[in-house]
């Protein structure tokens, strides 16, 4: 078996062991990272791009813009009410005072740039919650990643437009409104043209966003401080001596190789969201079940927990939620992530709701992900899986698109014909269509359009709180949330309980070192990321509260690694 030796191995590519390699590097160790898939950049390539950072240094211009004001206390309270009875303390307040600091350590020594962004917590209800704690990653250009590029993962292709990325929040407004307005239709020709110009001149679109921008920005940084990344090369065992890890081996598609360290490894392996009998285990009856999909990245099946309990790591299911859930639709006669869409967009517009098989609406529409799929899961308890029925009006699927449907003009006639979008008359029909209660769907529609009109909804108070309209249609009133159902033809897809992600994971201390169950830590190995136990405990505060806490504790446990002070 052929060997070597580095200071520090990290397994996986995602922004976490990213950030850990980058920072580690950038103190002056010897790193390897090494990916299990063949490409790198995990789930991260294919987030939004987006962190949660209380006190980050682009904050007081967005405050001094919209009149906000915030601090680390403010921060602080609201964290303690979203983690309630699972929080511990000194790793969120390792969090609250690293994060800022790590923030500007990438913008400041590494290719990586953030902007401001004025977007609510997920829990605007709150007194302590703010519209200035998330940051977005600034796009990037494809040909920056030279030879390189092939290896960089891509964004969900089913979330791609002709071939085409959209980035911020006003491109993808644009393009929903091209089809009613001349001057976003231009927006939009314009856009295409310049990325069907670049595909011809370089052979690819040049436009990196979100997510995978993100980790462009990290790993052309690593690859400029000449910091191998593997790819195809999954970490298959840790190697211990007297209680600490000194190495690693690790499967090439050259054969096996002896990896030593003397330093440490770095657990960044994307958590379990494709293990099934690990969710099984940990997700609550009926989101278990083992149909379940997601668009998490495939390689991610559990391997970070798996390799630290074999060497005395622990891991932990007391969070709140054991994962970062999804609301999702699936793709008929598909088997793997390009089948599955994330609603993100269309649930939250006025002339949508959500019911279940009896025709009954169970919660806000316009509420987070996150808080979405429990009230579903809740809302099925008893039945083999979760799923509920999406259902919008001609105007409201017109102007937003449903699931996998594009806005107009962008025909839809294919999801019809395969089953995935049903379509029909009258709302009767369409719930024989979806196996809906007819009787139940009708007298629900009927009660939702009354408040509809009126801008309210007596029965989940949807439109009421900042989130929920930030979410919804700024063209629209009196609420930017609701619209009464009243025009045929009305459409329906599937929904079903997703995650973008796990919280559930192995215990470490504030230095993201891998705890024992008797609280000692196994020396020279970190974990972070999703394969950490989720420092919110499975709480889903704001816009990127995943990316944040795996890109602190990344830094964290580089910084430890280095002998330095996080």
């Amino acid at each position: 078996m052929r060997e070597m030796t580095v200071d520090l191995l990290v397994a996986g590519s995602g922004a976490a062991g990213l950030t850990a390699a980058v920072t580690a590097r950038k103190a002056g160790l010897d790193v390897l990272i090494v990916e299990k898939e063949h490409v790198f950049g995990g789930t991260t390539a294919t987030s939004g791009g987006v962190l949660w950072v209380p006190g980050n240094h682009h904050s007081p211009a967005i405050q001094k813009a919209t009149g906000e004001r915030d601090d680390i206390e403010n921060a602080r309270a609201y964290l303690i009410e979203e983690t309630g009875n699972y929080i511990e303390r000194e790793r969120v307040e390792k969090y609250l005072d690293v994060a800022p600091r790590m923030v500007t350590f990438l913008e400041e020594e590494t290719e990586v740039k953030f902007y401001g962004m004025d977007y609510p917590d997920y829990h605007s209800e709150s007194a302590h919650s703010s519209t200035v704690r998330s940051i977005g990653t600034v796009d990037y250009k494809a040909r920056q990643m030279g030879e390189r590029l092939p290896e960089l993962k891509n964004q969900l292709p089913q979330t791609l437009f002709l071939g085409f990325a959209v980035g911020s929040g006003v491109e993808m407004i644009e393009f929903m409104r091209a089809g009613r307005s001349v001057k976003a239709a231009g927006f939009v020709l314009k856009k295409l043209a310049k990325h069907f110009l670049d595909v011809a001149r370089y052979g690819e679109g040049q436009q990196v966003v979100r997510g995978r921008a993100l980790v462009a920005r990290l790993a052309r940084t690593l690859f400029d401080l000449d910091t191998p990344l593997w790819v195809a090369s999954p970490l298959k065992r840790l190697i211990g001596q007297e209680g600490r890890i000194v190495g690693a081996e690790i499967d090439t598609p050259d054969g096996p190789v002896r990896v030593n360290v003397r330093k440490g490894v770095v657990l960044a392996c994307g958590g379990f969201p494709q293990d099934a009998e690990r969710r099984a285990a940990s997700f609550p009856a009926p989101a278990g079940n083992p149909y379940h999909r997601n668009p998490a990245a495939p390689g991610n099946t559990g391997d970070g927990a798996r390799l630290a309990e074999s060497v005395g790591g622990v891991f932990s299911n007391e969070v709140a939620h054991p994962a970062a859930w999804m609301p999702v639709s699936v793709l008929p006669d598909t088997d793997d992530f390009t089948g599955v869409w994330p609603h993100l967009i269309d649930r939250q517009k006025p002339g949508f709701i959500s019911v279940t098989v009896e025709g009954k609406r169970f919660c806000d529409e316009s509420s987070s992900y996150h808080d979405y799929v429990p009230q579903l899961i809740k809302a099925c308890a008893g039945k083999s899986r979760p799923e509920a029925w999406l259902i919008g009006d001609a105007d409201a699927v017109k102007k937003w698109g449903i699931g996998m449907a594009r806005p107009f003009p962008i025909p839809h006639g294919h999801l019809i014909r395969n089953g995935y979008l049903k379509r029909a008359g009258t709302l009767r029909e369409l719930a024989a269509q979806c196996g809906i209660d007819a009787d139940g769907l009708e007298a629900t529609v009927t009660r939702f359009n009354e408040g509809a009109r009126e801008g309210k909804d007596p029965e989940f108070g949807r439109g009421d709180r900042v989130y929920d309209r930030y979410q919804g249609d700024p063209e629209h009133g009196p609420n930017r949330c609701l619209g009464p159902l009243e025009k045929g033809p009305f459409y329906a897809v599937k929904i079903e309980s997703g995650i973008i992600g796990t919280f559930a994971g192995l215990k470490t201390d504030v230095n993201a070192q891998v705890v024992r169950d008797d609280g000692s830590v196994v020396e020279g190995l970190y974990a972070v990321g999703n394969d950490q136990k989720n420092v919110f405990a499975g709480a889903y505060p704001g816009a990127g509260a995943t990316l944040g806490p795996a890109m602190t504790f990344g830094y964290v446990a580089g910084r430890h690694a280095a002998g330095l002070p996080a």
